[in-house]
């Protein structure tokens, strides 16, 4: 075997090592409970952000439950919303000419969070995904 094409072999056997050494990648898929003080938030969104900056958010359900697919596999930055049901920021548009929007219903049993679950450039929260099926669930104290 001449010189160069026993480079060429030790390269190609090289790079096809390369994502044994990098890490594969992937991505998981999360699910959990979200609680603040031993009780669920009913309301809300969670958020996670890999490292690469990629952002996934899934909602809270009334039971406190959360599920997000695809969130890439390492460590990520969590944040966890819960804003006031009733605040200016959940009312419709009144536009003119058109009656007004029906009132919001009542979402039994909310209550506030602080406000540093909630910045993910400062994050309180981190776990790490694993490739495949992940429970991680999200106590705030």
């Amino acid at each position: 075997m001449s010189p160069i094409s026993s480079a060429r072999s030790g390269v190609a056997l090289a790079i096809s090592f390369l994502p044994l050494v990098m890490g594969c990648g992937g991505t998981g898929d999360v699910s959990g409970q979200v609680r603040y003080k031993g009780k669920p938030l009913v309301c809300g969104t969670v958020q996670f952000e890999a490292n690469d900056k990629t952002f996934k958010q899934g909602n809270i359900n009334r039971d406190g439950s959360y599920s997000i697919e695809g969130v890439p596999v390492g460590e990520t930055r969590v944040a966890v919303n819960s804003p006031n049901p009733k605040s200016g920021d959940f009312q419709p548009l009144q536009r003119e000419g058109r009656p007004p929007a029906p009132p919001r219903p009542d979402i039994p049993g909310w209550f506030p969070i602080p406000p540093e679950y909630q910045d993910l450039s400062k994050p309180r929260l981190t776990y790490t995904v694993k490739s495949g099926s992940n429970t991680i669930d999200i106590d705030l104290k």
